[in-house]
């Protein structure tokens, strides 16, 4: 089972308006020496209308965030950070994290990973089944 996270999405424009990199910035990650791997990002997780999802393994753990556009002012960015994954293939993800060794307190860590895109559940599935 998958431990879901709160967090926040971000979408960073270049002077055009256009997405230049969409930052993922999360809670709650362990305080590992890991780096997220087999990053997922699925554009309606559950069917029509459903959270977007994104979903990777820390340290031979799977963690999961979603995000719910149907309570947003701005549901159209939802497409944005779509068609952002369908031409770029990789995430970014970002937490803060206690650096204890400096004692500087909270720091920001920072990882960019490939990322599979799939439009949904359903899709994701059928692929890896083909792969198998």
């Amino acid at each position: 089972m998958a431990v879901v996270l709160d967090g926040t999405v971000a979408i960073q424009r270049d002077q055009n308006g256009e997405v230049a990199n969409v930052i993922w910035f999360l809670y709650g990650l362990p305080h590992s020496g890991g780096a997220p791997k087999d990053a997922v990002f699925l554009h309606e997780s559950f069917g029509k209308q459903s959270p977007q999802m994104v979903a990777f393994d820390l340290d031979g753990e799977e963690y999961v965030i979603y995000a719910d556009w149907g309570s947003s002012d701005d549901a159209g960015q939802a497409h944005e950070i779509r068609t952002f994954y369908q031409k770029f293939g990789y995430i970014l993800i970002s937490c803060l994290r206690d650096d204890v060794v400096s004692d500087q307190g909270l720091v920001r860590r920072e990882w960019i990973t490939p990322v599979k895109y799939y439009d949904d559940y359903v899709t994701m599935v059928s692929e890896l089944a083909k792969v198998s």
